[in-house]
């Protein structure tokens, strides 16, 4: 067993002594489901979704015997995971807790098929690792990070975020959730004092609370909906919680149904070129997707993911790069990420160079220059290799402009960057065939009309010079003040 194993189990006892009326803990069903959970694929105990409850329920149909007391025992773990905000996805409580009390648990040879049919049980797997069926995919090419503080205003700046943000400062410190449904949702009330306090239509608000909650600035339990962790990291100024929340939410904010949107920036983040819809088509999980992809270039353009050239093709940006490296890092998938340059000699900058994408090798050039005399920088790049057809004329265009730019337009003789560079200029024929993104349906999107996309100074600004939580509310306190809001952060 592993330690994260053994951890979260000591938790749930820890839990279990603390609840008014002892649940009924059954620890070696305990262990199972969460060994079973575990085979399935997960990385992390408490990420639980209703797919898993039935992926679980799969394995355990086939064994022979069942610990007493295992569906009471996993019901009390799901009570332990909301009340401790332990639930690391975005499921809502209500429904995975309903999924737990209606799967079938007996025999695989008795067994009544189940009305919503899991997948098979290595696929959860491969999806969780984003390989799909590919059984040796070639690892991504090490890239080029943006600063976080970068980031963050970027993200910062996307007002769809914004309201998402807004309305969980208005939620602290907590608000009823709608009754007798499984789908977390406001009340009818609250939902139009909401829309009145964010100056939105009431229709916005359930696409903003989805919004919230897969940021994770809004966390919910059976009954109540509070300022979420991402909320108390973007209050408390953690660095690079606006572009997690941000990265999170992508999926929801897109507001395009299947995993196009995710498929496409996994495209431009492998290749790491500028590439036109035509290139794109191919990764396109929809009908129609001559009509499709250019929505979603749209969408993703104005959230901040995509940016458009002037020849109509379309380059990832710093913020759909953290989007795409979070995701597959939380999957399991190794996403290097380049070394600092500025230390490196020229020689090992060239065939840096030469492995990273294209669209970081101008960028890595330009940091490793910067700290160096120009002419100096020249001449070490020509003893290291590079062969310009007029080094002369080079060591000149050096000092007279120090960038990145200049290398490249130089380096079509270099046999490290011949390759880089015509990848770069996007003039290289593609192969056509499917990337791993393309195999692995990792995403679920949901259809609702999304916000556009505004200047990042409309953002406000907090008195520090940086971005401050945007709760602006009327009538609404500082949630830092909230007594309720430093109990929460214990969490």
């Amino acid at each position: 067993m592993t330690e994260r194993l053994l951890s979260a189990i000591s938790a749930c006892i820890d839990w279990a002594h603390t609840v008014k009326e002892p649940p009924t803990l059954h620890i070696e069903a305990l262990v199972l489901l969460l060994s079973a959970h575990q085979d399935t694929g997960a990385t992390d105990p408490g990420d639980w979704t209703v797919d898993d409850v039935h992926e679980v329920a799969t394995l355990l149909r086939h064994r022979d015997r069942l610990p007493e007391l295992i569906r009471e025992t996993w019901l009390s773990w799901c009570d332990h995971l909301v009340t401790d905000a332990r639930l690391v996805s975005t499921e809502t409580p209500r429904r995975l807790r309903t999924a737990i009390e209606k799967v079938d648990l007996s025999r695989s040879d008795h067994a009544e098929p189940d009305s919503e049919a899991p997948p098979e049980v290595a696929a959860p797997l491969l999806e969780r690792l984003g390989y799909g069926e590919t059984e040796n995919p070639e690892p991504p090419r090490p890239y080029l990070p943006t600063p976080v503080a970068d980031l963050d205003i970027r993200a910062g700046a996307c007002p769809t975020l914004h309201l998402a943000a807004r309305l969980s400062a208005w939620m602290d410190p907590q608000a009823l959730l709608r009754p007798y449904t499984e789908h977390d949702a406001l009340g009818e009330n609250d939902t139009a004092e909401a829309a009145r306090v964010l100056d939105v239509p009431s229709g916005e608000i359930p696409f903003l609370f989805s919004v919230a909650r897969a940021a994770g600035l809004v966390r919910t339990d059976y009954l109540h909906a509070r300022p979420g962790p991402a909320a108390h990291s973007w209050v408390g100024r953690t660095p690079g919680a606006i572009a997690d929340a941000w990265a999170d939410a992508l999926s929801s904010m897109t507001a395009r149904p299947g995993a196009t949107p995710f498929l496409v920036l996994g495209e431009l983040f492998l290749t790491g070129r500028a590439l036109s819809p035509d290139e794109l088509v191919h990764v396109c999980a929809e009908p129609d997707p001559e009509s499709y992809l250019p929505r979603v270039l749209e969408v993703l353009t104005e959230l901040g993911a995509v940016t458009a050239t002037d020849d109509g093709r379309h380059l990832i940006t710093g913020l759909g790069d953290h989007c795409v490296a979070r995701r597959l890092s939380a999957c399991g998938v190794e996403v290097p990420a380049t070394p600092p340059v500025t230390e490196l000699s020229s020689t090992e900058l060239l065939g840096l160079a030469a492995a990273a994408r294209p669209i970081d090798i101008e960028p890595l050039l330009d940091q490793w220059s910067a700290g160096r005399e120009p002419s100096e920088a020249a001449r070490e790049l020509l003893a290291a290799g590079l062969s310009p057809d007029d080094p002369e004329d080079f060591v000149r265009s050096m000092t007279d402009r120090p960038r990145g730019g200049t290398v490249l337009e130089y380096a079509g003789q270099d046999s490290r960057l011949t390759d880089a560079v015509r990848r770069a200029d996007s003039s290289e024929p593609r192969d056509p065939s499917p990337s791993p993104f393309v195999r692995a349906g990792v995403d679920r999107f949901e259809d609702e009309s999304c916000f556009d996309f505004a200047d990042e100074h409309e953002f406000p600004e907090d008195p520090d010079g940086g971005y401050g939580f945007p709760f602006g509310t009327e009538g609404q306190p500082y949630m830092e003040s909230s007594p309720h809001w430093e109990s929460e952060s214990s969490h």
